[in-house]
């Protein structure tokens, strides 16, 4: 009986708890176009890809974890995100930042496929240099 009771006052504790707590309300942050202009499109650069709206949110979500910077051009209206993906074009590896600069020459029109990895994917397929997710591309140019 006295258990009942203890387990009654808990339940209308956590009860009353939930009716007279303040909502709270996480932030997300919401890469969208609705702070430009009409006249201009926003452009995304991923790791010195350049990316339109679509293909950039077709990729998938970034985990917090996966990026180093992001930061705006507001003269280009562009959005630029450095990463600490491993980036692999046409199955070539692309460990360091110099060779990451290939990924500035290729035309948005050539990319067949941009995804985003996952850690045990990564793994699985790169070793150690993948555990934080592999930036994969191909372009038409290589199918």
């Amino acid at each position: 009986m006295v258990f009942m009771v203890m387990k009654m006052k808990k339940t209308l504790i956590i009860l009353l708890m939930f009716c007279f707590l303040p909502p709270v309300y996480s932030q997300n942050m919401q890469l969208s176009e609705s702070h430009v202009p009409t006249n201009s499109t926003i452009g995304y650069v991923v790791d010195f890809l350049k990316l339109d709206s679509a293909t950039f949110f077709s990729i998938g979500q970034f985990q917090r974890s996966q990026i180093k910077r992001v930061r705006t051009n507001d003269q280009n209206s562009k959005i630029i995100i450095t990463t600490r993906l491993l980036a692999v074009l046409n199955g070539e590896l692309l460990s360091t930042t110099k060779e990451k600069t290939k990924l500035a020459t290729i035309n948005m029109d050539d990319i067949e496929l941009v995804i985003i990895m996952d850690k045990d994917e990564s793994i699985e397929n790169y070793g150690q240099k993948g555990k934080n997710g592999v930036l994969y591309i191909i372009t038409k140019i290589y199918l």
